[in-house]
């Protein structure tokens, strides 16, 4: 990674606005104030006609003041001064100059859009207002926060902004996110054609690279949690907000239901989001290892002018300090459009799980105890088999052994039967108003790999036709393998199964069986079966409300805090190259002891500053001379888990 180098001119814009009960300071002048105004850390300058940019620059350097804004319509700038410098301090320097016509402090107006939105769990919300409040039993420390509402006051639009979110998928009748999902302009839902010939039939809110197919609904729950921090839409008196109220969320899903992917699907996710115009990549996942065709992908990505955010990690370590193919990826490579992002928590402390680097991690964000979206996935089936064989109709050597405690076998006591077919089909399920179905189930057994096959199927009529389903296992070592085509090795532990059986979906009737077919050599032990769960969504999300939402803790969710704030700053300025949204997160950061000599910036996500920087950006005369602090340099950060953060 290449490290950034920060400006010399760094310094946070802080900002004051009246708590019940606190008193702010007003400007004390000899303009006629007749009530106490509160003001930002920032004043407002006019020089006197003919005034040389050069003398005006000159008098900026003086207190290390940076020009945020220039308005045309009064020939005045808006400035930025150091925290070291008051105010009034600052006044008094401008005031006594002769070239300054008038100078006042950057004085707030209140508007609606500076009050917290009505979404009702916003005092939850910690990372965006943290005034102490306790969250999930769990005190915090006043203004350890992103400082969103202030910078809500400049814009809370991102309508224009395509955000690519890759992970589990994402809950798409969520009633916080189902307005702000992308929608493919070029094709026609549900025709069974490809209309606009980019290779993928009916993808119309992105594509589910796990499957093949146009099923973006969320396996894991994961990425609905990280697409409400995104953008949970704002001020709908419905649940949370995210961060960027109106983003439109690109789902593209390689994460299976144990929160595992592989890197051709990660690579085939990253092209899709740039050749369908997404400006942010969401990646709250990751693993050690350096990997040269993920490399590349996110090069490519960068030429293409894509920004991708990726977590640092959750292990807790120094990533600098470790061997090259140690550090984790795909934080780490040293490209420069990759920001990576460690969590931080309710006191601005960074967690002993956080990864860290001072020269491979960029920023912190909050990610501790994040209050997000959830599917209200329940379960609406379930067979143990402990007291009969719960309706199902065996052939073959199918049979229920009634031990404690019991399970389903298709060859009880004996090695299975060459050359055949056998199958073991459930009673029938009732799913009508029910989506995102998933189907949980223990599994223990052994048949020749490859070649005596156990198929899981499903359908809507006994009389078919059946469909395969994909199913992921996760042993009792922890070992995870994904099986699109039937399961085949050995298991002699139960393991725990899951797959996705979307096809399912509001089905008055539904049926699964499981299809043991095997060939004329190499007999084993067969398969145990038991503990069926299906867990399925209420697509009409009925109250409770509190059910569709979840605490969870990771850099998983700290990412999308930093990816919500880039679709903000791109969203409000549409001109900025990645390199500037990046640089202006990167320093627009409030710098605290807890990150310093941990992150790259020293310090923890501040969005209102970042605007405010990125703002800077645009400003056609943005040199040294002019007093404008331009960052300069380039950075990567850190991070690769390949399984999922929790």
């Amino acid at each position: 990674m290449k490290k950034l180098l920060l400006t010399s001119l760094f310094f946070t814009l802080t900002v004051f606005f009246p708590i019940s009960g606190e008193s702010v300071t007003p400007f004390e002048s000899s303009q006629i104030i007749s009530n106490p105004v509160p003001f930002r850390h920032e004043l407002i300058v006019k020089y006197k006609p003919g005034t040389h940019r050069k003398t005006a620059s000159a008098l900026k350097k003086t207190i290390g003041a940076m020009t945020i804004k220039k308005f045309k319509i009064i020939d005045a700038e808006h400035i930025g001064i150091p925290d070291s410098i008051p105010v009034n301090d600052a006044l008094d320097i401008f005031r006594s100059d002769p070239n300054v016509e008038w100078v006042e402090p950057n004085y707030i107006r209140r508007a609606m859009a500076l009050s917290p939105p009505n979404d009702p769990f916003f005092t939850t919300l910690w990372p965006l207002q943290n005034t102490g409040q306790s969250v999930n039993n769990i005190p915090g420390t006043e203004n350890a926060d992103i400082d969103a509402l202030e910078a809500w006051e400049t814009t809370t639009d991102c309508s224009n902004v395509i955000i690519a979110i890759i992970d589990s998928g994402i809950d798409l009748n969520h009633p916080d996110i189902k307005n702000n999902l992308w929608t493919n302009p070029g094709e026609i839902a549900g025709n069974g054609i490809d209309d606009d010939q980019n290779g993928f039939i009916d993808d119309i809110h992105g594509w589910n690279f796990v499957d093949d197919n146009n099923d973006v609904s969320d396996s894991n729950d994961h990425g609905t949690h990280v697409a409400g921090v995104i953008a949970a839409q704002g001020n709908n008196s419905v649940g949370i907000t995210g961060v960027c109220w109106s983003a439109k969320l690109m789902i593209l899903k390689f994460l299976n239901t144990s929160g595992t992917g592989n890197t051709s699907d990660e690579i085939s996710a990253i092209e899709y989001a740039v050749a369908n115009h997404a400006k942010i990549i969401n990646a709250s996942f990751g693993e050690s290892g350096y990997l040269q065709g993920e490399y590349d992908a996110i090069s490519a990505a960068d030429s293409a002018g894509l920004l991708y955010v990726a977590a640092s990690g959750n292990q807790g370590f120094d990533n600098d300090a470790q061997a090259l193919d140690d550090m984790i990826y795909p934080g780490g490579y040293d490209l420069n459009n990759i920001i990576t992002v460690a969590a931080s928590d309710q006191d601005d402390q960074l967690p002993d799980w956080s990864v860290y680097g001072a020269t491979t991690v960029d920023l912190a964000a909050p990610g501790s105890n994040v209050y997000s979206s959830y599917p209200n996935r329940e379960t609406v089936w379930s067979s143990t088999f402990d007291t009969s064989a719960d309706g199902w109709t065996l052939t073959g050597s199918w049979a229920r052994v009634s031990l404690s405690p019991a399970y389903l076998t298709d060859s009880p006591s004996v090695d299975y039967f060459p050359n055949r077919e056998t199958t073991a089909t459930s009673p029938v399920i009732y799913l009508t108003e029910r989506g995102a179905a998933i189907l949980t189930f223990a599994i223990r057994g052994s048949s020749e790999s490859n070649n005596d096959i156990l198929y899981l199927e499903t359908s809507t009529s006994l009389d078919g036709p059946w469909t395969n389903q994909s199913v992921d296992v996760v042993s009792l070592t922890g070992s995870k393998k994904h099986f699109d085509d039937g399961i085949s090795g050995t298991y002699p532990a139960w393991a725990d199964a899951a797959s996705v059986i979307t096809d399912l979906n509001n089905a008055a009737t539904a049926y699964i069986r499981f299809r043991f077919s095997t060939d004329a050599s190499n007999q084993d032990d067969g398969w145990d079966i038991d503990d069926l769960t299906i867990l399925a969504v209420d697509i009409n999300y009925p109250d409770p409300a509190s059910d569709h939402y979840q605490f969870l803790s990771g850099t998983s969710e700290a990412t999308p805090f930093v990816t919500g704030a880039a679709g903000l700053l791109w969203s409000h300025t549409p001109g900025l190259s990645s390199a500037q949204v990046k640089n202006s997160l990167i320093n627009g950061v409030d710098q605290l002891p807890a990150f310093e000599n941990k992150v790259l910036s020293g310090g923890r996500l501040n969005l209102y500053n970042s605007l405010r920087l990125s703002l800077s950006e645009t400003i056609d005369d943005n040199t040294d001379d002019d007093g404008v602090a331009v960052s300069s340099g380039d950075s990567s950060a850190a991070c690769f888990i390949d399984v999922l953060y929790p």
